[in-house]
Parts: C-alpha cells; sequence; structure tokens
C-alpha cells in the first residue's frame, strides 16, 4: 500500500511539470550555467581592487653600521624605519577601474547569453521528446491498425478470395514497424536522458509532456525581430562593452605618459654622542621619485597605436555580428513561415485525404474492388503524414524557441 501511494505521488509530481517548471530547474541546477555566474561575482570583486592604490612599502634597516657593530662608534650610523607608495596619477586609476566594469558587465552578457541558451536547448530538446512521444503513439496505434489488416486479409485467404502474398506482405509490414517503434523508443530515452542532463538530474527520470500541444502562433516580421535582437541579444550587448572597454583602454595608454610617483618617508634613530657629549640627533628623510617615459616612442606611443588597432577590431566584429544576426534571423524565419505552410497542408490538405483514401480503401478491398498493395500503400501514406506533421509541429516551436535565444526576448 505504501509503495501504492508513493508510485501515485511520483506520478502526480511527474504530471505537474510544464515546460516552464523544467526551465526553472535547468536554470537552477545547471553547473556550467553556475560557473558563469560565479565568473560574474568574481569579475565585480575585482573593480575596486585595480582602482586602488597598491600597498605601502615598510622598510627596516640600518645605514653606516661599522665593521665592528658598534652602533656608537660613528656619528652616521642609524637604524631606520620608513615607508614608500607608489602613486600614479588619479585618473589612472579611474580608467583603471571602468575597464575592470567593462569586464563586470561583459561577464553579466555572457551569463545571459548562456541562460538563454540553455533555456533555448531545454525548450528544442522538450520537442523533440513530444515529437517523439506523439510517433511512439501513431505508431503503437498504426501497429494495431496493421494487426487488423493482418486478420483481415488471413480471412480472405481462409475463405478462398485472397492470396498468401497479401498475408505475409501484412506480416512483412507489421514486422518493420515493430522495428520503427523499437527504434523510436530507444531514440526517445536518450533524448530523455540528455534533457536531464541539462536538469543535472538521474538520466532516466521521468519527463511529462501533453497529450496534445497547443500551437503557437507566431505573427512579427524581420524588421521588427530584428530590433529586438540589436537591443537585447547579450553576445551583441557584449560585444558593444568590448568596444567601449577598448576605447578606456586607449585613454588610459595616453595617460602611461604621464610619470608615476613614489614617495619615501624616513626615520633615523642614532645612538653615538657627538663630540659635546649630547646624543646625536635623530635623522628624517623624504624623497619623491618618478619613472621616466625617455622611451615612449617605442613604448608608450606602440601601445596608443596598439589599442587603436584594437577599436578598430572591436567595432569590425560587433558590426559582422549584427550582420550575422540579421542573417541568422531571416533564416530561422524562412523555416518558421515554411513549417507553418507545412503544418497547415498536413493538417488540412493531406492528412484529412489520406485518411479519406484509406478508409475507402480499406472498403473497397473487403470487397474485392482493390488489392491489397493498394490498401498498404494508402495506409503507409497515412502514416508517414502523421509522423511527418508531429514533426514540423516540433521543428516549427523549436524554431521559436532559437528565435528566442537570438533576440533575447521571450516570444512563446
Amino acid at each position: 500500500m505504501k509503495t501504492l501511494i508513493l508510485l501515485c505521488l511520483s506520478i502526480s509530481i511527474a504530471i505537474s511539470q510544464t515546460l516552464d517548471d523544467y526551465i526553472k530547474i535547468a536554470l537552477e541546477n545547471n553547473q556550467e550555467l553556475r560557473a558563469y555566474k560565479l565568473q560574474v561575482e568574481a569579475a565585480d570583486r575585482k573593480i575596486k581592487q585595480v582602482s586602488t592604490p597598491s600597498d605601502p612599502m615598510l622598510m627596516l634597516g640600518i645605514i653606516n653600521l661599522p665593521t665592528n657593530f658598534s652602533f656608537t662608534a660613528d656619528m652616521m650610523t642609524m637604524k631606520e624605519i620608513g615607508i614608500s607608495q607608489m602613486l600614479m596619477y588619479p585618473e589612472k586609476y579611474s580608467l583603471m577601474g571602468k575597464m575592470a566594469e567593462k569586464d563586470y558587465e561583459i561577464a553579466k552578457e555572457i551569463y545571459e547569453s548562456k541562460r538563454l541558451e540553455l533555456i533555448a536547448s531545454v525548450k528544442m530538446l522538450y520537442f523533440e521528446i513530444y515529437y517523439m512521444t506523439r510517433a511512439i503513439e501513431i505508431t503503437r496505434r498504426s501497429i494495431d491498425l496493421l494487426r487488423d489488416f493482418v486478420k483481415i486479409a488471413s480471412t480472405r485467404f481462409a475463405t478462398g478470395q485472397g492470396i498468401q502474398q497479401d498475408v505475409l506482405k501484412a506480416q512483412v509490414e507489421l514486422s518493420k514497424m515493430i522495428d520503427e517503434l523499437v527504434k523510436m523508443e530507444t531514440e526517445r530515452k536518450d533524448m530523455i536522458a540528455r534533457f536531464n542532463a541539462l536538469l543535472y538530474r538521474k538520466p532516466m527520470d521521468s519527463v511529462y509532456v501533453p497529450d496534445e500541444m497547443r500551437f503557437v502562433e507566431f505573427t512579427k516580421g524581420f524588421d521588427e525581430i530584428e530590433k529586438l535582437a540589436f537591443e537585447n541579444n547579450p553576445m551583441l550587448i557584449a560585444m558593444g562593452k568590448m568596444v567601449e572597454k577598448d576605447r578606456v583602454m586607449n585613454r588610459l595608454a595616453r595617460k602611461e605618459l604621464i610619470p608615476d610617483f613614489e614617495v619615501k618617508f624616513s626615520y633615523g634613530v642614532r645612538s653615538a654622542i657627538d663630540p659635546s657629549g649630547m646624543k646625536a640627533l635623530d635623522m628624517l628623510s623624504l624623497s619623491v621619485g618618478m619613472n621616466l617615459p625617455v622611451f615612449f616612442w617605442r613604448k608608450q606611443n606602440l601601445k596608443i597605436q596598439e589599442t587603436e588597432i584594437s577599436i578598430s577590431q572591436s567595432e569590425a566584429k560587433y558590426l559582422a555580428m549584427k550582420n550575422e544576426i540579421s542573417k541568422m534571423i531571416q533564416e530561422t524565419l524562412n523555416k518558421i513561415e515554411k513549417n507553418v505552410r507545412l503544418i497547415d497542408l498536413y493538417k488540412n490538405g493531406l492528412i484529412p485525404q489520406a485518411t479519406q483514401n484509406l478508409n475507402i480503401g480499406l472498403v473497397g478491398y473487403q470487397v474485392g474492388k482493390i488489392d491489397f498493395m493498394t490498401l498498404v500503400d494508402n495506409f503507409m501514406s497515412l502514416y508517414n503524414y502523421q509522423i511527418q506533421y508531429e514533426k514540423i509541429f516540433s521543428d516549427y516551436h523549436s524554431k521559436l524557441a532559437e528565435l528566442e535565444m537570438i533576440t533575447g526576448t521571450r516570444l512563446f
């Protein structure tokens, strides 16, 4: 009884899971996506690091110690403690912080791109499982119908109205369809294993798909979709951030012509006694040093040129990506339009016609007006049309999911 209750409970849980539920599970559990999210957090922690001056240096030392190691023999012998600090031109810190901010923004967009990619993968694989589930159901019904054909052919042969070849033909087609069913069931198990891998669940955990899926109408045109993609596609946004980062890097390269400074301060303690019998006064030291960009034509100027080239390169990549996105949108819309037309053709034309032909053929065969081969051909035509319809229906919704990934916008 307890086992039965647990089984019913597990079935209830499985049935309650919708596509949105599976997407939520994937977003929560997928470790590859989590790695990208952690990368964003790490990039966020870096912003303040790079815009903060380097740590000061503490110095401890002995100056002018005689070889007899006496601290009182020489007036210039000192125990020294000091501190030094490297300082850059203030705008350099600001620019370094802005570069780190751009890295953070790029990491966020890459994470968003991976998130959309995961959602699209879950949807597309879900639709494939739906297709395969429907194909298996159709195949099972067709097998039952073909068994009826075998009985009809056997009855006609037994009464002398048919030929043995019809019985053998029906049995061969039945065996072929059973073989196809076994392949479909195996393929569905493989799909479920891949689907559960995205969700980080056990490979053979059950996946619920509805008996019949609602057709999602899509009416947006190319210009509207392209505008959405240019505004929301994460990888395109990331590429735009890369252009901005390279421009900041160019500004920083120009500031490298301004010297950096090192400030040192030290306090020297003397133990020697001066000629008047007084303890020698302690010493203070202060110095400022700077680097001199004397090789600017070989270093800083070339760095500026390098960053200018990087800007042009990033801008070219940005425009190339926009062009690629436009191409992908058009190709996807073409496939969506084709699938819409085929769905209508199969649903309202080929399948009803094939069903009618099969029904007429079945009556005709029973009264001896058509041969068995024609009946089987009509049956196989209907079967293939039904399978193909489910494939096109699934592919149509998969292309919508692909379009969502390109535009960065939920479309259904």
